[in-house]
C-alpha cells in the first residue's frame, strides 16, 4: 500500500467528514484493546507479584505437606516424629512445623470459630524471617506463654465488632488467652492463614483441645540454596522409609511457583482469547462503515479515476482510513485499559494484594500496530470494491 503525508491528510479529511460513523466504529475497537490491554496488563501485575511473593519465600526453603496430591491431602497426615527426621538430614538447618486446629472463642458478648495455629516458640525465627510472623505490636511468644497469644493483623480488625489490642483476653472455655502481640501483615502468600488466625505455643493448644496434634505444614530451611535438589531428594528418602509410602510432597519455591504462573497465564490466556472476540466486532463495524463510504462517495470515485487515479491509489485511501480507525482506537483503548488496570491495582492493594501494574512499551506498539492491521484487515475488501469500480458507471450514479 502506497504511504505519504498526503495521502494520510487526505484519509484524515475524509473520516472528520463522517464524525459521529466514524466516533460509533471507533468504539468497537476501543472495547476490545482496552479489555485486552487491561486483561494482560493485570495478568502481568499478578505473575510480577507471585514472582516477587516468591523470593520472599527464599530459594532455600521447602515447604513439607501431607498427602501425594491435593485429593491426598484431604486423607493423609504427617507424623509429629517428621520434623526431627527432617531436621537430622544433611544440608537441614531448621525444619518448622505449623499445627492446626479450630476452637470457639468469645471477646465480650460475641462468639466465634475461630482458626488456631500452633507453633512452636522456639522456632519463630525462619517465619519471622520469611514475613509470615512479624510482630506490629506487642512481642513474640514465648516458651512459657502458656495460654498467651498473638492475633493476625485481619483477625484483630475485623472478627469481632471491637477491634483487638494487646493485653486484652479472649474466653475459651473456662480459660483466658490473653493477647501478648499482634501479627505484621503477611509479606507473602504463604502467611495469608497468619492474618485471620490466633497463633500460640502449640503444646498449649494440644491441652485446651484434648487432641493429640500432627503438623499440618512443615516449612524447611537448608543450609544453602545450592544443595536444596539434593536436600529435597534426602527427606524424601527419609520420609519415605520412615511412613512405608510416599504420602506427603515437598515443594520447593521454585516449584510453586512455576505452578502458580502456569495457572496464572492460563487463565489470562482465556480471557485475553474472550476479550479479543470484541476486536472481532470492532473490526465488523470498520468493514460496514467503509462499505457505507464507498457506496455514498461512489461518484467522488468516479471523478477522481476520470482525472487520472489509479486503482492503486483508490485502494490506497481507503485502507489508510481503515487503518486511522484501528490505530485511534488502538490508542485509545491502550489508554482506557491502562487505566482500568492501575484502577484494579488500587483495589487489590486496598484488600492488602500488591497487584504490580505499570506501562509496558511492547503491549503499547504492539497494541497499536494490531488495532491498525486490524483495521486494514476490515477494509481491505470495500477499498478493493472502490477500486475495481468502473469510472463511467461511478460517474452516471447520484
Amino acid at each position: 500500500m502506497a504511504f505519504d503525508l498526503e495521502l494520510f491528510n487526505q484519509a484524515a479529511e475524509n473520516l472528520k467528514r463522517q464524525k459521529l460513523r466514524s466516533l460509533l466504529t471507533l468504539l468497537g475497537i476501543i472495547i476490545g484493546i482496552g479489555a485486552v490491554v487491561a486483561l494482560i496488563s493485570i495478568g502481568d501485575g499478578f505473575n510480577k507479584s507471585v514472582e516477587k511473593e516468591f523470593e520472599k519465600l527464599g530459594s532455600n526453603t521447602l515447604i513439607v505437606l501431607p498427602g501425594s496430591s491435593f485429593i491426598g491431602s484431604a486423607f493423609a497426615k504427617l507424623q509429629e516424629s517428621d520434623v526431627k527426621r527432617i531436621e537430622s538430614v544433611k544440608g537441614v538447618e531448621s525444619a518448622t512445623p505449623i499445627y492446626l486446629a479450630s476452637v470457639i472463642v468469645s471477646f465480650k458478648q460475641e462468639k466465634k470459630s475461630v482458626l488456631v495455629l500452633g507453633i512452636d516458640p522456639k522456632k519463630q525465627g525462619l517465619l519471622e524471617d520469611l514475613g509470615i510472623l512479624s510482630i506490629s505490636q506487642g512481642r513474640q511468644l514465648t516458651s512459657s506463654d502458656n495460654l498467651g497469644i498473638l492475633v493476625g493483623s485481619r483477625f484483630a480488625e475485623n472478627q469481632f465488632d471491637s477491634n483487638l489490642s494487646v493485653r486484652q483476653e479472649l474466653g475459651l472455655d473456662s480459660k483466658s488467652l490473653r493477647i501478648v502481640g499482634i501479627i505484621k501483615a503477611a509479606g507473602q502468600a504463604f502467611g495469608a492463614m497468619f492474618d485471620n488466625a490466633i497463633v500460640m505455643n502449640y503444646k498449649s493448644l494440644e491441652e485446651i483441645t484434648g487432641q493429640n496434634l500432627t503438623p499440618y505444614r512443615i516449612f524447611v530451611k537448608s543450609v544453602n540454596k545450592e544443595e536444596v535438589a539434593d536436600v529435597k531428594e534426602r527427606i524424601t528418602k527419609e520420609l519415605k522409609r520412615a511412613h512405608g509410602e510416599e504420602d506427603f510432597q515437598i515443594l520447593s519455591a521454585t516449584q510453586i511457583l512455576d505452578s502458580a504462573l502456569s495457572v496464572l497465564g492460563l487463565i489470562q490466556l482465556i480471557l485475553v482469547f474472550i476479550a479479543a472476540i470484541s476486536l472481532l466486532v470492532g473490526g465488523i463495524g470498520i468493514m460496514n462503515t467503509m462499505l457505507m463510504a464507498v457506496m455514498e462517495r461512489t461518484e467522488e470515485i468516479g471523478v477522481m479515476k476520470a482525472v487520472g487515479a489509479t486503482n492503486n491509489l483508490i485502494l490506497s485511501i481507503f485502507l489508510m482510513e481503515s487503518g486511522i480507525i484501528g490505530l485511534v482506537g488502538g490508542f485509545i483503548g491502550y489508554v482506557i485499559g491502562l487505566l482500568l488496570a492501575f484502577l484494579a491495582g488500587i483495589i487489590a492493594s486496598t484488600a492488602g494484594f500488591d497487584l504490580i501494574i505499570g506501562f509496558d512499551s511492547m503491549l503499547f506498539f504492539g497494541s497499536l500496530a494490531f488495532a491498525f492491521i486490524i483495521g486494514l484487515i476490515s477494509g481491505f475488501i470495500p477499498a478493493q470494491r472502490a477500486a475495481k469500480m468502473d469510472p463511467v458507471e461511478a460517474l452516471r450514479q447520484e
